[in-house]
């Protein structure tokens, strides 16, 4: 199935350059009370891209995208960094995350890159909080072209535009899409404790 990432108004993902039966591996090592694995996989959520600051069911859905790479997508607001941060750790593999957002259409739009090789890791963003924020740690990549990074506006030095082109550098999209394998595909859920949401926002899509 094809996703065209450069269409969405929003997309949040982390991106694993391992195959992934080990990043399965890894999920199932993890001993969270209410934790489960399942084959079930709803495609539409990614679709409609609504992500919860706090859902009754936090979900990541993972893909394999060729033999040797994995992309997974959360329902959580941030992506589910932590467990992004513990499947890195844990492959000791290449992975990035990434949030793009048009900030055009969304008012609090973002966008945030993390990318990790070795001990390497690098974090850019821009999001606005009272004013546009811009932000950046670490070596610069072989991707990135830093020379966007001294646009007099904070907000177009990491743009929708400049992430999807990030993307490509990578190899994460070929003009503008990803292509996920169903086949391979599965769900990791984790029941939230208090069983309610804690509030929710919505991601517009074109």
């Amino acid at each position: 199935m094809d996703i065209k990432i450069a269409n969405l108004d929003a997309v949040l993902f982390s991106y694993f350059w391992h195959d992934i039966k080990s990043v399965k591996e890894i999920v199932e090592q993890l001993t969270l009370k209410g934790a489960a694995i399942s084959k079930d996989v709803d495609i539409e959520p990614l679709l409609n891209l609504s992500y919860a600051y706090g859902p009754s069911l936090m979900r990541a859905t993972f893909f394999s995208t060729s033999e040797n790479t994995t992309i997974m997508f959360p329902n959580l607001q941030d992506g589910w960094f932590t467990l992004f941060s513990t499947i890195t750790s844990k492959l000791k593999a290449k992975s990035c995350y990434m949030k793009i957002m048009d900030s055009n259409k969304i008012v609090d739009g973002a966008n945030y890159l993390v990318y990790c090789e070795g001990s390497q890791e690098r974090v850019v963003y821009t999001l606005k909080e009272n004013r546009w924020v811009f932000w950046e740690q670490g070596a610069p990549q072989h991707f990135e072209n830093t020379a966007y990074y001294t646009a007099k506006q904070k907000k177009e030095r990491l743009s929708r535009e400049i992430m999807l082109g990030y993307c490509e550098n990578l190899e994460i999209t070929k003009n503008g899409v990803v292509t996920l394998n169903i086949d391979s595909a599965f769900s990791y859920e984790l029941g939230n404790a208090t069983g309610k949401s804690v509030g929710s926002t919505s991601f517009i899509r074109k």
